[in-house]
């Protein structure tokens, strides 16, 4: 009777841990899944320097002062790098490795381009990249042209700041369920639904980008 009783006690306190770790997980990746939208938001309405700087802000007061990543480069950049993943389910087998980057670049204290990278999978051969980069540089955002193309990683979108809204948009559509989804994403196509509908001619000339594990 007794061991019948430590079984049964032993199956809840089981069943209990269980489902406090299923409800610790939703929690978690909806939270993640709502940070990386927030991360994207934040991309798009960056129209100027002072809106660049004030996303800056808005992000080490949310996230702290950690949350971006300083860094000079050759040539006089100065990049803030800001990265949202879903690395610690991922850790525990239940999601599928999805990280987004959100990098602003200055140049001689101005805004030179804001760059936005959503990969998931822990290898180039099961997962994917996209990369979206908006252009302020003069010079280069006076052009009108958006430029998209498939990858042998996924896939770049480049434009300049002088894109119409309309098509402008349309490279932030970025599919954040995939920080939610047990299998991720495995294309292009999947991370940026609207990807297809941008007409781009197929390149492969161009370097890897970094995944996560």
């Amino acid at each position: 009777m007794l061991t019948r009783k430590a079984m049964r006690l032993g199956i809840l306190v089981l069943s209990v841990a269980f489902c406090l770790a299923v409800v610790g997980i939703t929690i978690y990746a909806v939270h993640v899944r709502a940070s990386a939208t927030a991360l994207i938001e934040s991309a798009r309405a960056i129209r100027s320097k002072a809106d660049a700087e004030h996303e800056i802000t808005v992000w080490r007061s949310r996230s702290g002062r950690q949350f971006w990543q300083e860094s000079d480069h050759p040539g006089g950049d100065h990049n803030y790098d800001g990265q949202i993943d879903n690395l610690l389910a991922a850790r525990l087998g239940v999601l599928k490795p999805t990280a987004i980057t959100l990098s602003i670049t200055m140049r001689a204290g101005e805004l030179r381009c804001v760059t936005l990278i959503m990969s998931t999978g822990r290898y180039p051969s099961d997962g994917a990249s996209v990369w979206i980069q908006e252009w302020f540089d003069s010079g280069i955002s006076d052009r009108s042209q958006m430029t998209a193309r498939a990858k042998v990683w996924g896939a770049a979108v480049e434009f300049p700041a002088s894109t119409p809204e309309a098509q402008r948009g349309k490279a932030f559509l970025l599919n954040t369920n995939c920080f939610i989804r047990p299998s991720g994403c495995t294309s292009a196509q999947d991370i940026l639904p609207v990807f297809s509908q941008l007409n781009s001619p197929l390149s492969s000339n161009a370097r890897q980008p970094h995944t996560y594990r």
